[in-house]
C-alpha cells in the first residue's frame, strides 16, 4: 500500500534524479557506445511514461463516476511507474541528442516538456494525498497540456513542422501553434518584392520534404532545405529540369497515385502532396525554376492565379503601378488645369493621371513638371508639338502611353524614350515619322503596341521593326 511519505519520498527522489541527469548529460557532450544504444531506445521509453499517465487518468476517471471501488493504490502505482518511466526516457533522449542531428531550439523545449511532465507525474501522486480534488484536476489538466505539447515538438523534431497537427482540427492547430494553412502558408502579401520561390515553393517543401530531406536528414542523398542544396543534387537522374516539369523527377515521384512504393512523400509519413501544390511546382519548374524571379514578374496562368487567391493572393500590380506613389496635390492639378491642359484621374484613389495636351510647351509648365511623376499618359494628338517638345519628355519616366498622331513630328527626337521602361503604347498615325525613328522605337524596352499607319515610314523599314521587336504589334495600315 502506497502511503502519502512514500509519496512524498518518491517526488524528492524524482526531482533529484532529474537535476542529476541535467547535470550530468551536457547536452554538447559526446555520449559513449553504450549511451548511444540506449538513447536509441528514447521512443519506445517516451511511450512508457505517456501511456502509464494515460492509464492512471483513465484509472480516475473510473474512479470518481464510481465505476471502480477500490482503485486508489492502482492509481499510485501506476503513477510511480510514470515517473521513473519519465526519468529513464529523459536519461535516453538526452543522450539521442547529443549524437546531433536535431534541431536544437526545438529540442530544448521538447526536453524540458519531458523533464516537466515527469516531476508532474509523481507530484499527482503526492497531491492525491495532500490536495482536494480540484487542485489534482488543475494538475491533471496541465500534465495533458505539456504531453500534448512534448509530443507536437518530439514530432517536429522527427518529422518537420505540424506532423502531430496534420490531421487535426483548427481548434487543435491554432492552439499548437499551426493555424489553417489557408491563410498562412504562402507569403505572396508583397507579389511584386517576394520571390516565387521564397513564398510559395519553400514553404510547400518545407511542409512536405524537409523532414526527410533537410539539415538533419538526407534519403536518397537528397536535401531540399536550400537553394544551395536543391542546386547540388547529383541523382541519377535529373531532380529539376528548368522548363521541363514532366522530365523532372521531382514531379514524377509527388505525382505517382496513393500507394505507389516510390510515391513521395511516402504514404506512413505524411499525406501526399496536394493537387494544388503539385500544380504550383509544376508551374515553378515550367517557369525556369527561378529562385530570383518574383512573383509579380511571372506568368501566371488563369489556373494558378485561382489556386494562389484561394491562398490569399490578392491583385497583382505590375510595371507602373506597383510603384509606391503619394497622390497627387489637387492644388497642381488645379493649376495645371487653368493652363488648358486636360486631366483626368486614372481611377478612383489611384495615384496616375492621364493629359492632354493641345501645344507642345505644355511640357515646359512648372505644374506638368511637378506632376511628372504621376503622369503615365500623355495624348499630343493634333496637336502643335514638334520634335524640340517630344525631347522635354525625359522628365516623364512614368509614361505608358503616348500620342503623337496627325502631328508633324519626325521623330528624330524619339531617342529619349529608350529610357522609358513603363512605355508600352506609342501611336505615330498620320504623322511625318520615317524610317530613321524607327531605329528609335526599336530600342523602347517594354514596347508593345506601335501605330504607324499613314506616316513617312516605309514597308521595308517597317519590316526590320517587326524582326526587332517580334513580341510588339506593329500596325502598318496593312
Amino acid at each position: 500500500m502506497i502511503t502519502p511519505r512514500f509519496a512524498k519520498w518518491n517526488l524528492i527522489g524524482v526531482v533529484l534524479s532529474l537535476v542529476l541527469v541535467y547535470f550530468w548529460i551536457d547536452p554538447v557532450g559526446s555520449a559513449v557506445e553504450w549511451q548511444r544504444f540506449f538513447g536509441r531506445f528514447h521512443s519506445a521509453y517516451a511511450h512508457l511514461p505517456i501511456g502509464f499517465l494515460i492509464l492512471a487518468l483513465a484509472l480516475s476517471i473510473l474512479r470518481a463516476v464510481g465505476w471502480m471501488k477500490d482503485g486508489d493504490n492502482a492509481i499510485s502505482i501506476t503513477l510511480v511507474l510514470a515517473s521513473w518511466a519519465g526519468l529513464q526516457a529523459v536519461m535516453a533522449g538526452s543522450w539521442l541528442g547529443q549524437m546531433g542531428g536535431y534541431p536544437e531550439d526545438i529540442l530544448f523545449l521538447h526536453k524540458m516538456m519531458g523533464y516537466s511532465v515527469t516531476v508532474l507525474a509523481a507530484a499527482l501522486l503526492y497531491a492525491r494525498y495532500v490536495y482536494e480534488r480540484r487542485v489534482v484536476l488543475s494538475m491533471w489538466g496541465v500534465t495533458l497540456v505539456l504531453l500534448t505539447i512534448g509530443s507536437d515538438l518530439g514530432g517536429q523534431i522527427t518529422h518537420g513542422p505540424g506532423y502531430v497537427t496534420e490531421y487535426a482540427p483548427s481548434l487543435a492547430r491554432n492552439l499548437l501553434g499551426h493555424p489553417d494553412p489557408m491563410s498562412t502558408r504562402f507569403e505572396t502579401g508583397a507579389p511584386d518584392s517576394v520571390r516565387v520561390y521564397d513564398g510559395i515553393i519553400a514553404p510547400i517543401f518545407a511542409e512536405k520534404c524537409v523532414s526527410c530531406h533537410g539539415p538533419n536528414r538526407e534519403r536518397g542523398s537528397l536535401r531540399l532545405h536550400t537553394k544551395e542544396a536543391i542546386g547540388n543534387h547529383d541523382g541519377d537522374e535529373p531532380l529539376i529540369v528548368a522548363g521541363s516539369p514532366e522530365e523532372s523527377l521531382l514531379i514524377k515521384r509527388i505525382s505517382l497515385p496513393d500507394g505507389h512504393e516510390d510515391q513521395m512523400p511516402p504514404a506512413q509519413d505524411a499525406k501526399p502532396i496536394s493537387h494544388a501544390d503539385v500544380e504550383l511546382l509544376k508551374w515553378w519548374i515550367s517557369e525556369g525554376a527561378s529562385f530570383e524571379q518574383t512573383i509579380a514578374d511571372a506568368e501566371m496562368p488563369y489556373g494558378i492565379t485561382t489556386i494562389l487567391q484561394a491562398y490569399g493572393l490578392g491583385a497583382i500590380r505590375r510595371g507602373v503601378f506597383s510603384l509606391n506613389i503619394a497622390m497627387p496635390d489637387t492644388s497642381l492639378i488645379s493649376a495645371l488645369r487653368m493652363t488648358g491642359v486636360r486631366v483626368t484621374a486614372l481611377a478612383e484613389n489611384e495615384p496616375f493621371l492621364e493629359v492632354q495636351c493641345e501645344t507642345g510647351s505644355c511640357l515646359n509648365e512648372p505644374s506638368m513638371r511637378e506632376l511628372s511623376a504621376h503622369i503615365i499618359s500623355i495624348d499630343f494628338g493634333a496637336s502643335d508639338a514638334t520634335d524640340e517638345d517630344i525631347a522635354a519628355l525625359s522628365h516623364f519616366p512614368n509614361l505608358t502611353r503616348l500620342d503623337i498622331s496627325r502631328t508633324e513630328i519626325d521623330g528624330s527626337r524619339l531617342d529619349v524614350l529608350a529610357d522609358m521602361k513603363y512605355l508600352s503604347y506609342l501611336n505615330l498615325y498620320g504623322s511625318s515619322v520615317n524610317d530613321a525613328a524607327l531605329d528609335h522605337i526599336a530600342q523602347i524596352p517594354n514596347i508593345a503596341a506601335v501605330y504607324l499607319w499613314q506616316t513617312a515610314a516605309t514597308s521595308e523599314g517597317v519590316e526590320r521593326l517587326r524582326i526587332q521587336l517580334p513580341e510588339a504589334e506593329i500596325d502598318f495600315g496593312n
